[in-house]
């Protein structure tokens, strides 16, 4: 009961906060404000960790996104002392000097806010109202499959992009095979901070908090809207790389959660927020930068058993993946087979004899003169996508010839063999017989 009371207390309190800062529900928070406010992790932390913790407890937030939470203590004079001091220490050891010399704020005291640190953006748990612009200007795909399984909603990354890569169309083309009906919303399409992905850095933090928010809000909103158009269909989620994080704090009743790219819980909170019950897979490489305690099976393992939620979560680790976790990785197609109930698909290489494509002048002096290594994959009529080698030769490859495979209209996951219709032709340095 206190934890829900906290909750409540906190939505109003973040709404109040958000009516003065923000004149127009439903936008990015203005970036006027450089203070030191609650990034997005710690206060999800606040919300749904800190009520449980033991004896006297305190949180204290710095500039740049640092914080740090001790409970357990015997006074609550002790517990403020020592939350600021982990995090001036913390802050002290960053590698921006602009940071190192400033110092940590008191946010909470036991269960007492202390005024300080106020949160910005877009509060948890809002659902908004009126038009849903991400999904309106996103992309939709129908199932290709006569059997319907329901909505599966792909919440992208940090980065805006034109087109989808060959991992992206792997993945919308595999679920549509399932009999999803694949949602794709842009979260672009509303005005918001310049994205700031992975670190926060020396002045992203607050950048970075607004747009985890906003993006956070607008996840829960399309959902409400497919909820409403398609009242019988199960709803899937499946977060990439900051999508992971974003649908980790939604705090929604879903069919289940697929997370790629991300770490398990939301940012280094060690906590998740979903209905209870929600099935949660969560799927990393342990070649992927992004990612903390997962150079092991045993430390990916351990670290994951102890992230909070109430929902049902379980993890994956693949040896050798890098960040972008496609459905071509065989450990990847299997976990996500399993938990949506499927069989999986395994998609084959064609092998032809398909020439050289037939590229311009410039388009093959890019090429040679390329740094690294650069896949080409081809089809018989002289359609073509390249990949460049930069985690492993085989997601190059794959990646070429999803891609090539979409510009040729064509889709592996729809024919008969699982047959890709593009073949490797180059691998930079001479064709691939």
């Amino acid at each position: 009961m206190r934890e829900r009371l906290l909750l409540y207390f906190w939505l109003l309190f973040g709404a109040i906060i958000s009516f003065f800062d923000c004149p127009t529900a439903g936008v990015a928070q203005p970036a006027s404000d450089d203070g030191i406010h609650i990034t997005a992790s710690a206060e999800l932390y606040y919300l749904r960790a800190y009520p449980k913790l033991k004896g006297h407890r305190a949180l204290a937030v710095g500039p740049g996104g640092y914080w740090a939470a001790v409970s357990r203590l015997s006074s609550r004079e002790d517990a403020e002392a020592k939350a600021l001091l982990s995090c001036n220490s913390r802050l002290a050891n960053s590698p921006y000097k602009s940071l190192s010399v400033q110092h940590c704020i008191l946010f909470a005291t036991d269960d007492r806010p202390t005024g300080n640190a106020l949160p910005i953006g877009i509060p948890f748990g809002v659902v908004r109202d009126g038009p849903d612009v991400p999904l309106e200007t996103g992309r939709m795909w129908e199932p290709s499959t006569p059997r319907r399984r329901g909505i599966m909603i792909i919440v992208h990354g940090c980065k805006q992009t034109d087109t989808l890569g060959g991992s992206a169309i792997s993945w919308v083309n595999y679920y549509r095979a399932l009999g999803f009906q694949v949602y794709w919303p842009n979260s672009f399409a509303e005005p918001r901070d310049k994205e700031t992905c992975g670190q926060a850095g020396e002045h992203g933090a607050n950048p970075q908090t607004r747009n985890l928010k906003l993006r956070i809000a607008q996840t829960r909103h399309s959902l409400a809207v497919l909820r409403k158009k398609y009242p019988e269909d199960s709803i899937y989620l499946h977060g990439h790389s900051e999508g992971g994080a974003v649908v980790q704090a939604l705090g929604e009743k879903v069919s289940g959660i697929i997370v790629t790219g991300s770490q398990c819980g939301f940012g280094e909170t060690s906590t998740y927020w979903t209905a209870p019950g929600t099935p949660v897979l969560v799927i990393a490489g342990s070649g992927d930068s992004a990612i903390y305690h997962a150079q092991t099976v045993q430390e990916w393992d351990d670290f994951c058993s102890a992230v909070q939620g109430e929902g049902i979560l379980s993890a994956v680790l693949v040896p050798g993946m890098g960040h972008y976790a496609a459905i071509w990785w065989p450990e990847v197609r299997n976990a996500v087979s399993a938990f949506l109930d499927a069989e999986p698909i395994v998609i084959r290489r064609r092998k032809g004899g398909v020439s050289f494509p037939k590229l311009t002048p410039e388009q093959l002096e890019r090429y040679h003169s390329a740094s690294g290594s650069i896949v080409i994959a081809a089809d018989d009529k002289g359609t073509w996508a390249s990949s460049r080698i930069s985690t492993t030769r085989f997601d190059a490859e794959e990646s070429a010839l999803f891609a090539c495979d979409e510009r040729a209209g064509a889709d592996a996951f729809r024919e008969p063999e699982h047959e890709h219709t593009c073949e490797l032709v180059s691998d930079h340095k001479s064709l691939v017989k």
